[in-house]
C-alpha cells in the first residue's frame, strides 16, 4: 500500500468500555436489543470483562421506559462488569456521501471486531473529510471493510454484497438480520472494483438502512 495500516497499540487495550449503541422509541421494545447484549457478552467474553446479561437488560429496559422522545441510548460496560446508559439525540440527518480513508486499517485489530470506545483508527480515518462525508475503510490487503458508523454493501451482479468479518470489520446487529433475511449476501469487496459516483449501501442499527454515493 505505501502506508501503515492504522491500528490500537497493546496499551490501548486497558483503557476502554464496550459500548452497544440502539435506538430507543417512546412506547416500543428496542428493535434488536436481545442481538445487541449477544455481542456484548461476546466482546465481554473477549476481553474478560465481567458482563452479568440479565442485569444489564433490566437496566436497559428500564432506562429505555422512561424516555418520551426517541433517543439513541448508549449502553457502556467496563472491566468490572458495571454498566451505565447514557444519551444523544437521533441523528438529524445522514452523511450525503463516502470517501477512501487515506490509510489502510489491520484486519486482524480486534478493536474492529468488537464495539468499544476505543475509536482511534474510525476518528483518523474521518479526520481530513468534509463534516458531510463519512470515510469508507479498507485493509491491508485493498479489501473495503466498513464505514466509521456503519457496515456497508455494494450492489454486483443484482445483489448487495456486504464484507465478511474476517476482512476487519464489527459485526453489526443489522447486518446480521440482514443477511439473515436474504437482504445482503457476503463477499469481498476490492477496492480497485469500486466505481466513483456508484452507491454504497449502509446500515445500523440507529439509522437503519441509508444509501449514499462513493465520492473521488
Amino acid at each position: 500500500m505505501g502506508v501503515d495500516a492504522v491500528h490500537c497499540g497493546p496499551n490501548m487495550l486497558d483503557d476502554f468500555c464496550l459500548l452497544e449503541t440502539m435506538r430507543v422509541d417512546p412506547g416500543r421494545e428496542i428493535p434488536l436489543l436481545e442481538r445487541h447484549l449477544a455481542r456484548l457478552q461476546r466482546s465481554a467474553a473477549r476481553f474478560g470483562f465481567a458482563c452479568n446479561l440479565d442485569q444489564i437488560r433490566e437496566l436497559v429496559r428500564s432506562e429505555a421506559i422512561r424516555q418520551t422522545n426517541p433517543i439513541v441510548l448508549r449502553l457502556l460496560l467496563n472491566r468490572a462488569g458495571e454498566a451505565e446508559c447514557l444519551y444523544r439525540p437521533v441523528p438529524a440527518s445522514n452523511p450525503k456521501g463516502v470517501r477512501l480513508a487515506a490509510q489502510p486499517v489491520r484486519s486482524d485489530d480486534p478493536l474492529l471486531a468488537n464495539k468499544t470506545t476505543a475509536r482511534q483508527v474510525y476518528e483518523q480515518a474521518r479526520a481530513g473529510h468534509p463534516e458531510e462525508l463519512d470515510a469508507l475503510l479498507y485493509n491491508e490487503r485493498g479489501e473495503v471493510t466498513e464505514t466509521t458508523i456503519a457496515n456497508v454493501a455494494v450492489l454486483r451482479q443484482g445483489k448487495w454484497i456486504t464484507p465478511p468479518l474476517p476482512c476487519g470489520l464489527l459485526g453489526g446487529v443489522k447486518r446480521q438480520q440482514l443477511l439473515e433475511e436474504g437482504a445482503i449476501l457476503e463477499g469481498v469487496i476490492r477496492m480497485q472494483d469500486l466505481v466513483p459516483g456508484e452507491t454504497v449501501r449502509c446500515f445500523n442499527a440507529v439509522r437503519g438502512v441509508y444509501d449514499v454515493p462513493l465520492v473521488a
